[in-house]
This record gives structure tokens, sequence and C-alpha cells, in this order.
């Protein structure tokens, strides 16, 4: 399995839910007298409008825009109202056409005005739920959706008579590392083995910071076969990353322990999958850490 490009989470910012401050409204109409007065009985409602003469350049400017509502002539140079209109309606704008009265033009604005508002909540939402999911530190995927998750790739595989390999993996002597280094080392470290993982993945590997200096890789798809290659991969990926300060380890190099199980053939639930893969890791630590040991069934203690 090659690993593609990893479509892994990048933290939210506030600046995801920036949104211009009032209804982004156009009015086109090649008559300056008449647009000044559907751009005044706009503004008088205190929301910004933007204006052009005629259709083209309108189309222009819907492709550069937010706008929500567009207020046009259905006799423009260059390209009629209705034209206009079927271009526009692909982006799910909504559009008034002369004639009209400023009540209707209001009604319009009111309308578009509500529905950016909805869209700014859901987007809200959205943003939210999604920094819920995301590792602050790492921008890697956080305990709570890992177990989500889980259980859903499981179902998912039940449903369609597929596996998973679930990797469990911990930095070995980390302990050590950030006594000699500093934690403020320590949290540049996580983050670089947070990119690591996301880099030896594939888009549809769901990498995740179980806890502390310990992470998970779900790889939905794969089988107990391919477990070892995947592994061995990730541990050479650690061992060639240049961690500042590493040659004081014991290792002379960041190195990591791992535990994998596989479903369904070591476990039929996400909770026994998660101990076996546990149990495994616990192993790899006993044996010497630096290593891979595979989950020994469904009746593994």
């Amino acid at each position: 399995m090659e690993p593609e490009q990893p479509q892994q989470p990048v933290e939210p910012t506030t600046s995801d839910l920036e949104e211009p401050r009032s209804p982004a409204i156009l009015v086109v109409d090649d008559d300056n007298m008449v647009r000044e007065v559907i751009v005044e009985s706009i503004r008088a409602a205190g929301l910004d409008v933007d204006v052009c003469h005629d259709g083209a350049t309108a189309l222009e400017k819907s492709k550069l825009g937010h706008y929500e509502l567009i207020v046009t002539d259905m006799r423009l140079p260059r390209m009629d109202g209705l034209t206009l209109i079927r271009h526009l309606k692909a982006g799910a704008l909504d559009y008034l056409i002369k004639p009209f009265t400023v009540e209707q033009i209001q009604l319009s604005v009111q309308k578009a005005l509500e529905l950016r508002e909805l869209r700014r909540r859901a987007k809200e939402r959205e943003f939210y739920r999604e920094l819920s999911y995301v590792d602050p530190l790492t921008t890697v995927y956080n305990r709570r959706h890992f177990d989500e998750a889980l259980d859903r790739e499981i179902r998912k595989a039940k449903l369609h008579t597929g596996s998973l390999v679930l990797v469990m993996l911990d930095i070995d002597d980390f302990k050590i590392y950030n006594d000699l280094h500093g934690h403020q080392k320590g949290d540049e470290a996580l983050v670089h083995f947070g990119q690591i993982l996301k880099s030896a993945c594939r888009a549809s590997d769901i990498v995740s910071r179980y806890g502390g200096e310990e992470f998970a890789v779900i790889f939905p798809g794969a089988g107990k076969e391919q477990a070892p290659e995947l592994c061995s991969r990730i541990m050479s990926r650690v061992q060639e990353f240049p961690f500042e300060g590493a040659e004081t380890l014991p290792f002379k190099t960041m190195t990591v322990s791992i535990g994998a199980a596989c479903f369904p053939e070591d476990a039929s639930s996400a909770t026994e999958l998660v101990r076996l893969a546990d149990n495994a890791l616990y192993r790899a630590k006993k044996s010497g850490k630096n290593t891979v040991r595979l989950a020994l069934g469904p009746h593994a203690s």
C-alpha cells in the first residue's frame, strides 16, 4: 500500500468564520438615475451594495464576490437580464428583476440578510464541531474523534465484509527527552511526530493523538498481512527524522514502540480491538522498545 497525500485535519482558525458585515448585494442597471434610487434604498437599510451597468460585468463581479442578491434590469448592454440570471442561478443566488417596488427590494434584501445569517450560524457550528475533534498541539485528530471514527469504521467494515488495522504507538523514552531538553522541545517533538505519521499514511487513514506521547492510526481496508509493513514504514520515518537532541536518547535517535491489531481476525468490537492493540504495544515496550508486536488473537490477555 503506497501512501497517498494525507487528508488529516488542519486546526480551524477564527478567520474561517469571517464574513462580510452585511449581505453582499449587486445592483445592475444602465440607467444611472434608477440605479442610484435602488442603491440609496438599500443603503438606507444600513447594508452594503455593489453596482455595475451591464450584464457581462455583473457576471464577472459575481465570480469574484459573494453576493446573496442580484437586483437587475431586464434590458442591459452586452448581456440581457435573463441570460445573466440563468448564469447566476447556478450559484444559487436570489434575484430581483425590474419592474419592482421599493417594498419588494426591501423584502428581498431582508431575505438575503436572513440567508446570510443562517449560513454564518451553520459555518460557526461546523467550526466548533471541527475544533472539538482536533488536538490543538499536533493538529491531528484527538481521542474523542478516534473513539467515534473507530466505531464508524468497524461498522462500515462489518457492513461490507471488510477489514481494518489499528496501530497504537508510543514514543520511546519521551520522559527522558523532556527532562533533558525541556517541555517546549518535547512539544515541538510531538508536533513533528504528528506530521511524520500523516506523511506515512494515506488520505483515508485516521491519525489521532491518543494521549500524552501515545498516538493511534486506523488503517481502513488494510488486512493483518499488511500490518507489519505499515508499522515498519512508520518506524523508519520516525528514525530518519532529525529530532533536535535525539542523540541523547538510548537509541541515539527518536524511536517508537508499536502494537497492532486487526478487525475482524483479532477482535469483533472497537473496545476489544483497542485492548488487544494496547496489549501488543505493552509487549513491544517490555521487549526492549523500538519494535513492533502484533495482537496475539481474540483470547490474548
